[in-house]
Parts: C-alpha cells; sequence; structure tokens
C-alpha cells in the first residue's frame, strides 16, 4: 500500500487480478457471452490517472462515461470506465485488522461491473435522478452480495465497505 495513499505497482497488479475474476464471475451471474469485456471494453483508471473532477472523498470507486473512438467495426457512442479512489480504499484497510486488498479490489470492481452491465443491457438511465441513483445503488449492492454469496470472507468485505458508508453518511457535510 502507498504511503501517499496512491496505489503502489503491487497495488495494481493485485487489483489487476481481482479485475479478471470480477470478470468471470460478473459474465456467470448474469449469462454473459465469453468475451463480453473484449467486445465492449471498460477501463479501469486510478486517483492518479483521472482528472481531478473525478476525484471522489465518498466513494470506493465510480463509473463514469465517455466518447468511444470510432475504430472499430462496431461503433458504440460511449465507454464505461471504473475509477478508483485510492486514498478511499487505502484508509479503509488501514482502519481494518486485516489488509486485504484483494478481497475488497474483488468486492469493488465487481459492483462496479454490475453497474456497467446494468446500464449496458437493462436500460438503466446513466444519468438518472439522485432518487434513483440511489435505488439503483441498493439493487447493485444487493446483486453483488448474491454475486459473492457463499463466499467465506465476504462478510469481512462488506463490513468494511459498511464501515466506510456509515463514516461517511455521519459527517454533516455529507447529507
Amino acid at each position: 500500500m502507498g504511503a501517499a495513499g496512491l496505489f503502489t505497482k503491487s497495488d495494481l497488479v493485485t487489483l489487476g487480478r481481482a479485475a479478471s475474476l470480477a470478470e468471470a464471475l460478473t459474465e456467470d451471474f448474469f449469462g454473459l457471452t465469453l468475451g463480453e469485456w473484449r467486445r465492449n471494453p471498460y477501463g479501469v483508471f486510478t486517483r492518479k490517472e483521472s482528472l481531478s473532477t473525478l476525484h471522489e472523498t465518498n466513494v470506493f470507486a465510480s463509473v463514469i462515461r465517455y466518447p468511444a473512438r470510432c475504430d472499430s467495426e462496431r461503433v458504440r457512442d460511449h465507454r464505461y470506465g471504473i475509477v478508483l479512489q485510492d486514498p478511499n480504499i487505502l484508509l479503509a484497510l488501514l482502519r481494518s485488522a486485516e489488509h486485504d486488498l484483494w478481497a475488497l479490489g474483488l468486492f469493488i470492481l465487481t459492483h462496479e461491473l454490475v453497474h456497467i452491465v446494468r446500464f449496458r443491457r437493462f436500460g438503466v438511465d446513466f444519468f438518472a435522478t439522485v432518487a434513483d441513483r440511489d435505488r439503483e445503488e441498493r439493487v447493485v449492492h444487493q446483486v453483488t452480495g448474491e454475486i459473492f454469496s457463499g463466499v467465506t470472507n465476504m462478510a469481512h468485505i462488506l463490513s468494511l465497505y459498511r464501515d466506510y458508508d456509515d463514516a461517511f453518511n455521519h459527517c454533516p457535510n455529507n447529507r
């Protein structure tokens, strides 16, 4: 874990492995075809790689939408990306007795991939109202929990997520 609140090269390797499994779990859960992510690529960006306007203090990650290049036969008007908030993730791990970036990264990336699938396949509005986004967040969190049902250390990972969410929601400036 980086001392400056940013991911190290080793952290990025760990998250890359987590992303591969997150893709497979999401494909299996939704019955997606093999190679879904190659045909519909998404980007993963860290805080260092993203614009400062995408830096958020209240989330582990967020999904962005950006214009796609028109260099393929199958032209899409946009692509999705996941912006990881390194400092928030690392701080959650430091507050925990277990520093398991792989497991937390797997949960976060799977959660964000569920969002992407729901935007692409289920017509969920990327630009929804705050109330609709809150409802969608609950649905995605439930689906992510279903994907991980039966995983032994998932209760710990969910507690990291809950503890972070509770801490943020009790800050007076964040209501």
